[in-house]
């Protein structure tokens, strides 16, 4: 599932997509994409193979600002291209086909964009996603 996903945010142009939890010192592109576990809740039924989970992820997208004119724009633009990725050509965003295991895939918060403080070169957005799917006890992502 999160190659998966990985695999739907490689399809924005001139994005490095990287795994894992944002890090400043890694974002050296002039833009660039974070994929990182947010929260997971679970509800297990008695005396059953699997259970459910709710998992969310945040999608921390970012721009390099000294190396951009339209800081505002560019930012903007960065998330449509995720959301573009995601969902273009589906007929039901909240089951999209390239997710076959999922029930539910949605943006759950509003996207967030983060100011950056003075001495920061980088202007963030921050995406929610929630993903549920019923795994077994085994499955491993």
């Amino acid at each position: 599932m999160i190659q998966q996903i990985l695999d739907r945010l490689n399809m924005v142009d001139g994005a490095t997509v990287r795994e894992g939890f944002y890090s400043h010192a890694v974002a050296r592109q002039r833009s660039f994409i974070f994929l990182q576990p947010f929260v997971s809740a679970a509800t297990v039924p008695g005396a059953q193979a699997g259970y459910k989970e709710d998992l969310q992820l945040q999608v921390v997208a970012g721009i390099k600002l000294p190396d951009s004119d339209t800081p505002t724009a560019d930012l903007i633009n960065l998330v449509r291209s995720i959301r573009r990725a995601f969902y273009q050509g589906q007929r039901n965003a909240l089951r999209p086909d390239w997710l076959p295991k999922c029930y539910q895939f949605q943006e759950t918060e509003p996207c967030k964009f983060i100011m950056p403080e003075a001495h920061e070169q980088h202007g963030l957005a921050v995406i929610t996603l929630s993903i549920s799917t019923s795994p077994t006890f085994d499955d491993h992502l």
